[in-house]
């Protein structure tokens, strides 16, 4: 197999995930003037994250940022555009101005390279609800699969505790919106009838390895996996409806289940830099 590497995420100093996490954005002597707005984050890492908004701002811009489930807050530099639909700017990339405040109440680890043979997966202690990005084996990965669980020791709480996967779209408290809680991403939709999502998605990063019919590949991360399909990021720009080969998880082995995969949404980040893809699995 031919390998393609993919774009660098260059300056991160940890793993990312994506998670739907309700925020409260709020800025006062922005590039847009003053605004407050309720949105949600698309992914997130210890230094900050990539977040959905209508009002406008601008490289350098603060805002004030307030976590909507556990009501923590700080203030983000806007980095730089990160996210683009219908040629309108939507997301932003946003870093953390306080390296010692934790807003997203995890933990994350370093980022794995994409030659690394393992897997992360965001996890949740059922014994004080503490939330990691925990590295995994492949091993441990299948225990997670076939019992739905996996005792390991929390260093929040001191004990040998079950973990299990957590949820992927947080709520928020009960607290007064300003307005209406921004939806995820509009991704391209699927010229074809949608079916509705039959299996529950999870925070787990394998490596995978995605061919095109025209002879490219690449090497990649999901970012979230179901028993349908996943979600990945590549740098090479596949259309709705492409079909492509899929090893998931991949270790560079020379014998290894392939499967086919239907492209069904596509979400252009970075300016065009990179695509958030939904693969299907679908029967060759």
């Amino acid at each position: 197999m031919s390998e393609t590497p993919s774009p660098s995420d260059a300056g991160r100093r940890s793993e990312r995930v994506m998670l739907e996490i309700p925020i409260r954005v709020i800025c006062f002597g922005g590039s847009g003037g003053d605004f407050s707005e309720d949105s949600r984050t698309i992914f997130v890492n210890h230094d900050g994250g990539l977040i959905r908004l209508k009002h406008k701002v601008a490289p350098e811009d603060v805002v004030r940022i307030i976590n909507l489930e556990n009501m923590r807050e700080a203030d983000f530099r806007v980095a730089g555009a990160a996210l683009s639909e219908a040629g309108k700017v939507s997301g932003w990339g946003v870093e953390c101005l306080d390296k010692d405040r934790s807003l997203w109440g995890i933990d994350f680890p370093e980022p794995l390279t994409t030659g690394d043979a393992r897997a992360s997966a965001l996890l949740e202690c059922e014994g004080c609800g503490k939330k990691v990005l925990r590295v995994l084996t492949f091993t441990e990965v299948g225990m997670l699969d076939t019992a739905g669980r996996l005792d390991q020791l929390c260093d929040y709480c001191g004990q040998l505790s079950p973990w299990a996967y957590a949820d992927v779209k947080r709520r928020p408290q009960q607290t007064p919106p300003v307005e209406e809680v921004e939806p995820v991403p509009r991704a391209e939709k699927w010229d074809h009838k949608t079916e509705r999502r039959a299996h529950k998605r999870v925070a787990l990063k394998l490596p995978v390895f995605v061919q095109w019919a025209q002879g490219k590949s690449q090497v990649g991360k999901t970012e979230d996996v179901s028993k349908g399909g996943i979600a990945v990021c590549l740098g090479m720009m596949l259309a709705l409806g492409d079909r492509v080969s899929v090893v998931c998880a991949y270790s560079g082995e020379s014998e290894q289940l392939t499967q086919k995969a239907e492209v069904r949404r596509r979400v252009n980040l970075y300016a065009g830099q990179k695509w958030l893809y939904g693969l299907r699995y679908v029967r060759a």
